[in-house]
């Protein structure tokens, strides 16, 4: 019985890999896209996380850079799904262990691998050639396979959470009124977009390089589909790139939302906008107009949140006054560490299951620090005893290699 009861615990605790079936579906180097899914059971069964990945995305001002860029990511495991495990284990909301993760544990739980280089979307039916091989941007593609593959069990579900980190926190804002209206009405849909709102703004050096190469990179693999928020595009159809800003997006998002964002987005500051001062997770060693340049986009990103929430009572929100980026699949979901107002008890599991399951009044559960940097000293990082730090730090410099 304790041997079985063993096996049974394994079973209950593995993402298992599992492949698109749709043949377009193709990472960059023509492996078959892929996501992994732990099985829900009990209260769970019939409750759904959908987690885009998250890993940047390709960048370039000319075809060529990002033809490159792609040809480099190809050969990584955000290109291809060869050397994938067959199964795996995450943290934070995705833990099967019901100590750290009591609301979540055995829900469903599915990891869309992230393996296009393109924010999962774009299409280009004919693949590319370089230096010996075949690219293939497949975002739109492998997207659809996914829902297409799940849209059985999807249909049949109480609740299905979009959700995903940074690139992949971009894309759950992206496709999320795709899959709301996909689904049939029963089916309660809400967004948790994790670190995936970039601000439309020009680096602290005064170069847009974001914006250059994000355009080009539309006008590389989005000529045969369209972004998946259509009313987005129609909008804007001379101004297509906004889109990708969930600044200008979030107009056309009706769905219910809980977003986590830190008020000053590490990568944000530091890979986007050029504040190399912020390295380091803190403000510290920063000169005055590098302090200026992270306290407006402080404040800008205070400022979108509080009119989504104008417009939308129901927006709930996780956002401290710290540096860092993507917080869902870390052990600090659960952390005290991080809590919005500082002492106050609210850890991002605590804000999310409020709003999700409406223990308090939705319209409430909206923590979203009014403090500067570094006012919230739960998150502050002013000291730097938060040590992610390192392994973030390592994820930074291995992103701006490929």
């Amino acid at each position: 019985m304790k041997l079985f009861c063993f096996f049974l615990l394994v079973c209950i605790q593995t993402f298992d890999l599992h492949y698109a079936s749709d043949s377009k579906a193709l990472c960059l180097d023509g492996s078959p896209a892929s996501y992994y899914k732990a099985q829900g059971y009990e209260s769970g069964a019939k409750n759904y996380i959908l987690h885009f990945q998250g890993g940047a995305r390709i960048t370039g001002i000319t075809q060529n850079e990002l033809i490159y860029q792609a040809y480099m990511r190809s050969k990584t495991k955000l290109g291809s799904s060869e050397n994938l495990s067959k199964q795996a284990d995450f943290e934070g909301m995705f833990s099967r262990n019901q100590k750290k993760n009591p609301y979540y544990y055995n829900w469903n739980l599915i990891h869309l691998n992230y393996c296009d280089g393109s924010l999962h979307q774009g299409y280009k039916s004919e693949p590319v050639s370089f230096m010996g091989t075949s690219l293939y941007f497949r975002g739109d593609a492998i997207v659809k396979s996914f829902l297409s593959d799940l849209y059985m069990e999807l249909s049949q579900a109480n609740i299905v959470v979009i959700s995903g980190c940074s690139a992949g926190g971009n894309a759950a804002y992206f496709w999320i009124e795709y899959i709301k209206a996909l689904l049939p009405l029963k089916v309660t849909v809400y967004g948790v977009p994790d670190s995936g709102m970039p601000l439309d703004l020009v680096a602290i050096d005064g170069t847009d390089y974001q914006k250059e190469s994000l355009i080009q990179l539309i006008d590389f693999v989005n000529e045969e589909v369209t972004h998946p928020n259509k009313e987005c595009v129609h909008k804007f159809s001379k101004e297509k790139w906004k889109c990708y800003y969930v600044q200008y997006l979030l107009e056309f998002i009706e769905t219910p939302l809980f977003i986590v964002q830190s008020l000053y987005d590490y990568y944000s500051l530091t890979y986007r906008f050029k504040v190399d001062c912020a390295l380091d997770y803190s403000l510290n060693n920063c000169s005055q107009e590098e302090l200026n340049f992270a306290q407006n986009l402080y404040k800008q990103n205070y400022e979108i949140l509080t009119k989504r929430k104008q417009d939308h009572p129901e927006t709930g929100a996780f956002a401290p006054s710290c540096l860092e980026h993507c917080f869902l699949l870390n052990d600090y979901y659960d952390s005290e560490n991080w809590e919005v107002p500082g002492e106050s008890g609210n850890t991002i599991q605590v804000a999310l299951n409020n709003w999700l399951n409406s223990k308090s009044n939705p319209e409430n559960n909206f923590y979203v620090d009014d403090v500067q940097w570094p006012g919230n000293k739960k998150c502050s990082n002013s000291d730097i005893n938060n040590y992610s730090t390192i392994f973030n730090l390592i994820i930074l410099i291995i992103l701006q290699i490929i």
